[in-house]
């Protein structure tokens, strides 16, 4: 193919250039990526959240609750990332009357789901610890 400069006829010599695609670098010489602690703690807490039942614990001060439990917030996890393995460590509250181990198990599930999901990330295990009950809301009081 020829392209006209001015009037004139010029070879293309980029054709062959443009057409080519390079090979592939495979995955182990491209880089690592390195997934930190505190990445995995956001997504796991986060994860908490789409739990029916479950909540974000209440803070607490020398072992008082402070304040109440919070659904809509993420929930305080820890964890531990070595290579492409997480543990975590989850505080929640659990509405009443809930089976603990039933929302326990469903946090675990969450959790492991959306780290894999999300970061790459296998997670190991997930310790949940329950801290705190929860009433469900109750009605406005009717004034006579």
């Amino acid at each position: 193919m020829n392209a006209t400069t001015f009037g004139e006829s010029v070879p293309d010599t980029d054709t062959k250039a443009r057409t080519e695609t390079p090979e592939p670098v495979p995955p182990e010489e491209r880089g690592r990526l390195t997934v930190e602690d505190r990445v995995v703690e956001k997504v796991a807490g986060y994860a908490v959240t789409f739990v029916t039942d479950a909540a974000a614990a209440p803070r607490r001060v020398l072992g008082v609750n402070i304040g109440e439990a919070r659904p809509d917030g993420a929930a305080s996890v820890h964890a531990q990332v070595q290579d492409d393995i997480a543990s975590v460590y989850a505080a929640i509250a659990v509405r009443w009357p809930r089976s603990v181990q039933k929302v326990a198990d469903e946090v675990r599930e969450r959790i492991s789901s959306d780290v894999t999901a999300i970061t790459g990330v296998r997670v190991d295990h997930v310790d949940v610890e329950v801290v705190s009950m929860t009433l469900p809301d109750s009605p406005e009081p009717r004034v006579i």
